[in-house]
């Protein structure tokens, strides 16, 4: 059984900048999943570019589920929705499987889990040959130079939790709450759909120089548009959430003389 933290080695020149890009709350198989904003956000392989899956990737909300299944949002023509939409993933994914850290599973993935026994998240990661992640996580990014010499970069990532706020400093604050728990430099939350960004000041001894190590915290976003474009509604036009901003965080990752340059474009 693998631990709670994973260490990624990843390799670099120094000025090299490295992007990580978390994803997080796609919902691929509702019909509101905006697979043309995914793609675009994927991108093409890339060698300085990773990615880290945050769960809620599938929709697959089941007939079985009375609360949330409605018929004009399922997206999955063929009757085995948890096959289907693992497939779907393989074939999205599979281009960019040398560049995965690891995918994690949401509270969809779960429900899927508790009512059927099966791990779709799990599945994919088999098949892609990656790291699953689980529900939250730990990593430890070595970052390696050629001639020994890197730097150490702790990432925290949950799927998220609570119920989506209606206001745009709401998710931040609460969120806020566990990054003073963990000894981590960078934070990844999805669940909420929002796309948003933060720091928390730090100061930190790197070796025996007073270095500023903010904490940074991602909101890591969505591609599941939250209203309907015809009169069928949605759970969350029904729920009476917010638009959504649709699209993903780009977190870029500098290695310098004392430790890294952290920024996130959201």
């Amino acid at each position: 059984m693998k631990t709670k933290a994973e260490t990624i080695s990843i390799p670099y020149t120094y000025g090299d900048t490295i992007y990580i890009k978390p994803i997080s709350d796609v919902h691929l198989g509702s019909k509101q999943c905006d697979l043309k904003a995914l793609k675009a956000y994927l991108g093409e392989p890339s060698d300085d570019t990773y990615y880290v899956g945050l769960g809620d990737m599938m929709d697959m909300v089941i007939v079985s589920d009375s609360k949330r299944y409605r018929k004009s949002g399922d997206g999955i023509e063929s009757e085995d929705i948890i096959g289907e939409s693992i497939k779907q993933w393989v074939d999205i994914l599979t281009p960019f499987k040398s560049r995965i850290i690891g995918l994690g599973i949401g509270n969809h993935e779960d429900n899927i889990i508790k009512r059927c026994s099966v791990n779709p998240i799990k599945i994919l990661c088999e098949q892609l040959e990656v790291t699953y992640l689980g529900y939250s996580f730990l990593l430890r990014l070595q970052f390696r130079e050629k001639d020994g010499r890197g730097r150490t970069v702790i990432v925290r990532g949950h799927h998220g939790y609570g119920g989506g706020s209606r206001t745009q400093g709401a998710d931040l604050t609460k969120f806020s709450k566990d990054v003073a728990h963990f000894d981590a430099d960078l934070f990844l939350y999805g669940h909420v759909h929002k796309l948003q960004y933060d720091t928390v000041p730090r100061l930190s001894l790197v070796g025996d120089t007073l270095t500023a190590k903010d904490k940074h915290m991602v909101i890591c976003g969505t591609f599941l548009k939250t209203y309907s474009a015809t009169t069928d509604v949605t759970y969350s036009e029904a729920s009476g959430y917010p638009p959504a901003r649709i699209g993903g965080a780009i977190v870029s990752i500098k290695p310098n003389s004392s430790w890294v340059d952290i920024s996130v474009a959201v």
